[in-house]
């Protein structure tokens, strides 16, 4: 494996429990490469990283049922305990496959979950794509 590309995008996102497709910058700098992969992370503790079915109703359910995923209250950590744990069983890392030139997403995005309960929070997502 070769490393091809490496890119980083910056979000501003709200939260708790919104969801921000970054489907078409995954794809775009996917492009190009034949055969391989694209592993993203999501900098810091309290984002996480995963792929959904781009449907309104699929979206706005997940972000909905994400509030009896983890409680927000009686942690004995004061603040953001249930953004860190949230993060922590979704994932902060995400690995597509690159096959025949493209990433199989079958209808799914790929989306950035923000966890925090803030406005205007600037977020950073990493992406290296590699190939055989």
């Amino acid at each position: 494996m070769k490393i091809v590309k490496m890119s980083r995008i910056e979000l501003v996102t709200h939260g708790p429990n919104k969801l921000f497709d970054i489907t078409g910058w995954v794809c775009e700098i996917a492009s190009g490469v034949r055969e391989g992969a694209v592993v993203l992370q999501a900098v810091g503790s309290t984002g996480a990283l995963l792929l959904l079915p781009r449907l309104r109703e699929v979206i706005d359910k997940f972000e909905n049922d994400l509030w009896d995923l983890v409680p927000t209250l009686g942690w004995r950590h004061p603040g953001n305990a249930y953004a860190h744990l949230r993060s922590t069983l979704i994932g902060t890392i995400l690995t597509l496959p690159i096959v025949e030139g493209a990433i199989p997403l079958g209808g799914s995005g790929v989306f950035f979950l923000e966890n925090q309960p803030a406005l205007n929070r600037r977020r950073s997502i990493t992406a290296l794509v590699v190939s055989s």
